[in-house]
């Protein structure tokens, strides 16, 4: 079955860990800011949004090591056209080097995998890689797989097409890889910052307990409560966003 790249599908280990955490998560914001039934069922919809933030971020995730493996593919083509090798045949040695590298269970591996069973079905190789590009919605695969169909259609120089692209990939990722680098302090900064506001209810909790009593067992409490909790999403949010560099 051809993996598609523009929905994630949770494993079942994944949704028994993930619903745990999940659990966790919402009676933890409930003892910080509700300490009620009641006030459960009002977290409830962020143990929901915890869940699909973690879907987000492992789509987001297996895209971006399917676009750098994609770079690595590329020069493994090139190398074996460069030694005598047809295209087909090229992506059989692709496949033979990547797996070798990053292991069979990788999701470029994968896909070359799938490309060398379709070609013994002599189905086309410039339709492989327009189909990957379509399933990925990565404009750099989409845009390799049309000029890779035009080339093989008008009998352009692979060797140089597979050159340029590769080259103009590389310098696309690295320059990713650089702001991912620079930007990982930044983003350890917001998760800390993220934790403080909790720590700080906690800890008042626990060394002031009377202080915030009133917080727990009045309307107006529970009405303060909610708005600093809805303010504490919004922060988190902000900050994540604002880390959040796309190339």
């Amino acid at each position: 079955m051809r993996r598609r790249y523009d929905r994630y599908y949770f494993s079942t280990k994944e949704w028994f860990l993930l619903s745990l955490q999940a659990t966790g998560l919402s009676l933890i914001l409930n003892y910080l800011f509700y300490r009620s039934i009641w006030g459960m069922l009002l977290i409830i919809p962020i143990g929901w949004f915890y869940l699909k933030e973690q879907k987000k971020r492992r789509l987001k995730k297996l895209r971006q090591q399917l676009h750098y493996h994609f770079k690595d593919g590329i020069s493994a083509l090139h190398t074996a056209l460069r030694t005598g090798y047809s295209l087909e045949n090229a992506v059989r040695e692709s496949y033979l080097d990547l797996s070798h590298n990053y292991g069979t269970s990788d999701v470029m591996v994968e896909e070359l995998n799938m490309m060398c069973n379709q070609l013994q079905l002599k189905v086309p190789v410039e339709d492989l890689f327009i189909d990957l590009g379509n399933r990925s919605k990565i404009e750099d695969i989409e845009t390799f797989a049309q000029v890779i169909h035009i080339a093989k259609r008008t009998g352009g120089n692979l060797d140089q097409i597979l050159q340029d692209i590769w080259k103009t990939l590389s310098d696309k990722i690295d320059t990713k890889r650089d702001i991912d680098a620079g930007i990982a302090a930044k983003k350890y900064e917001q998760t800390i910052m993220s934790l403080m506001p909790a720590g700080i209810i906690l800890y008042l909790q626990l060394t002031f307990p009377t202080l915030l009593s009133e917080m727990y067992t009045t309307t107006a409490g529970n009405i303060v409560m909610s708005f600093c909790l809805v303010v504490y999403g919004a922060a988190y949010l902000l900050g994540n966003y604002i880390v959040d560099i796309e190339v």
